[in-house]
């Protein structure tokens, strides 16, 4: 479900949506096994409060959960970044390589100039 929605109005929305398609979402694995979350009262068509309240406290747990990630992630960054460490992947070509070929293409006779290849006489 966390991935379905991006926080806790947008789900009530998806709910409504499926509702208002007839469609069912129901949940089988996880910490509520053949909930249906799109349960609505018989008599006024309204998701059941239960559910909403289920819905609304998962997707809290989700929201809480994405930005405890983040605020770690964070953490952990700055302190790399105070012990000299950059984030980040390594350069998959060394810096003496991409220097090197750098200079190499610029000192190559054909190397592009004005935007068009350089012309060699025919001689």
């Amino acid at each position: 479900m966390f991935r379905l929605v991006r926080g806790t109005g947008h789900i009530l929305d998806v709910l409504d949506v499926l509702h208002r398609d007839r469609l069912a979402l129901r949940t089988h694995d996880g910490a509520f096994p053949a909930m249906d979350l799109t349960a609505r009262h018989p008599h006024t068509g309204e998701l059941l409060s239960t559910v909403k309240f289920m819905v609304q406290t998962l997707t809290a747990a989700g929201e809480l959960q994405r930005e405890l990630q983040r605020e770690l992630t964070y953490d952990g960054l700055r302190a790399a970044e105070a012990k000299g460490s950059k984030g980040g992947r390594r350069p998959a070509v060394t810096a003496e390589t991409t220097d090197a070929v750098r200079t190499a293409y610029v000192e190559w006779p054909g190397a592009f100039r004005g935007g068009r290849p350089a012309r060699r006489s025919a001689s």
